[in-house]
């Protein structure tokens, strides 16, 4: 009898180590040095399918009680992969934060497909972005609540996409950021996808961040940051567009016009600047 008792403790002391080992296992790193990338799924309500997405946690998130989130948006024919694998924005934000440039923050890289980040005949990427996936990453990790703590931004076709959900929910972010961004004017919008403006541009109005702008003001308290390489040959003219609009408009902002094209070469030397504009800090 006693054998048999001791062989029962044991296996139930196996298997609490098992369990034990098993929940280590699905809990991201958490190192002191260096930050962690993870990818996670959902199952989005809002698309009808899985899709995965990458998340930046800063080293120690583990202690931390409440963290910003940045949400950071991949441009066209890119994915949720995109910022660390071609743009290595994870380790641009250990270098910052073992700096102490700017404080520890959580970055969302969520997978858009080609959607422009706005309801299409593929699904509803609005509710996915905003609803679904902020829910569920703020249910898991110790992001902060409150606007103040939120940021969004992007390149090229997230670039559009984070002026267009920025603004559609400025309840829920303080920061744009709009890196080499197409945001088409009415003339070139039918060189667009159809279905983002509609066939006759009958979506045009509620999808154009400068006629958002020109209708419902501009937010409270929310922060604009723009940039383009001067030798960009897709969306120079996407910038100087909405740059006159925020002169004329006398809306705050900060626009940079550097070298450069439309590419990783670009927007990775200056994804320091780009973090150091969304954690608020001060860039003379």
């Amino acid at each position: 009898m006693c054998v048999v008792r001791t062989g029962l403790l044991l296996l139930a002391l196996l298997a609490g180590w098992f369990a034990s080992a098993g929940a280590q296992e699905d809990s991201p790193a958490c190192h002191t040095d260096r930050g962690t990338v993870i990818t996670e799924s959902i199952e989005s309500a809002a698309l009808g399918q899985s899709k995965e997405y990458r998340l930046y946690l800063p080293p120690g998130w583990c202690d931390a009680e409440a963290l910003p989130l940045l949400v950071m948006l991949h441009g066209l024919h890119g994915d949720h992969t995109d910022w660390t694998n071609r743009g290595q924005l994870h380790l641009t934000a250990d270098r910052l934060i073992a700096l102490d440039a700017i404080a520890p923050l959580i970055i969302l890289m969520p997978d858009g497909d080609d959607s422009f980040y706005v309801p299409g005949p593929d699904g509803d990427y609005e509710r996915y972005i905003v609803d679904e996936l902020i829910g569920q990453v703020a249910a898991r990790y110790p992001v902060a609540d409150g606007r103040e703590n939120r940021f969004i931004g992007g390149l090229s076709m997230g670039g559009y996409g984070a002026l267009y959900l920025g603004l559609r929910h400025a309840d829920q972010f303080s920061a744009i950021g709009a890196h080499s961004a197409a945001v088409p004017g009415r003339n070139e919008a039918p060189f667009f996808p159809e279905w983002l403006f509609g066939a006759d541009l009958s979506l045009y109005e509620e999808r154009d961040p400068v006629t958002l702008i020109r209708v419902d003001g501009w937010p409270d308290e929310m922060r604009l940051f723009v940039d383009v390489g001067s030798s960009d040959p897709l969306v120079l003219w996407s910038y100087e567009r909405v740059v006159q609009f925020l002169i004329d408009r006398r809306i705050p902002h900060e626009a940079h016009l550097w070298p450069g094209g439309h590419d990783w070469d670009y927007w990775s030397a200056h994804a320091g600047t780009y973090l150091r504009f969304y954690a608020g800090t001060d860039l003379n």
